[in-house]
């Protein structure tokens, strides 16, 4: 990988939400409460939310789940993982089960999986990385045969005016701002980098395609900045 997450992570775990906020202008908290709104709505028993970081998005599920719904929330950095606990047991949602582990390697048996949730860590797993394919791989195994992925990702708005401006505000204002908060400014060209460079809707159906999944539903947010990607385990 380009850029060493992990350690990243470990350094801007306690502004992480803050950044996210700022980035988006605070819509990722909407783009997530409709992500956890299409998964509840499969009526899981069991739901995986891979790359959970502070756990947002997790307890939202827990949340829309209403006690009915095992959530599990999966993270390879420790220090978000604690953060995600912290941050459960304050809003009252002390069942959600939260593992530290390698995607590539989940220690969870074939099928243990109803839906797959993923909200901006699918980038970090596939762009730039050598281990893509047993990343993707791994969400296959794990996730119930017809079971469903939702992927919440950055993306490239099709619009060359609007993917213009994208591009000058990821330069512009996510370098400077994010170096401003952590004084990381590499993982922040980084993150631009391959926010400006992520793959198209088209290229992303392909290549989950080419892992026997099949693309049920794509939601745009934002003029194409961000989408939801529904994807059906075969």
């Amino acid at each position: 990988m380009a850029y060493p997450l992990d350690e990243f992570y470990s350094r801007i775990y306690k502004r992480y939400d803050l950044i996210n906020r700022l980035f988006t202008i605070g819509m990722d908290q909407h783009w997530r409460k409709v992500t956890a709104s299409l998964c509840i709505r499969y009526k899981p028993d069991t739901v995986l939310d891979l790359c959970c970081g502070t756990g947002d998005l997790t307890i939202l599920l827990a949340r829309k789940g209403d006690g009915k719904v095992s959530v599990t929330g999966f993270d390879r950095n420790h220090e978000m993982l604690d953060a995600a606990q912290q941050k459960s047991t304050r809003q009252g949602y002390q069942s959600i089960r939260y593992i530290q582990g390698d995607a590539s390697q989940m220690p969870f048996p074939p099928g243990s999986f109803d839906c797959i949730t993923i909200g901006f860590g699918f980038r970090n797993l596939t762009y730039d990385n050598p281990h893509s394919s047993d990343h993707i791989w791994e969400m296959h195994r794990v996730l119930k045969k017809n079971g469903r992925m939702f992927i919440l990702e950055s993306g490239i708005p099709e619009n060359r005016w609007i993917r213009y401006f994208f591009k000058w505000y990821l330069t512009l204002v996510l370098i400077p701002v994010g170096f401003i908060l952590s004084g990381d400014r590499q993982a922040y060209r980084y993150l631009a980098q391959s926010a400006a460079n992520f793959y198209t809707a088209d290229e992303l159906t392909r290549i989950l395609s080419e892992k026997g999944f099949k693309i049920a539903e794509r939601k745009i947010f934002f003029m194409g900045a961000a989408s939801l990607i529904t994807a059906e385990k075969l």
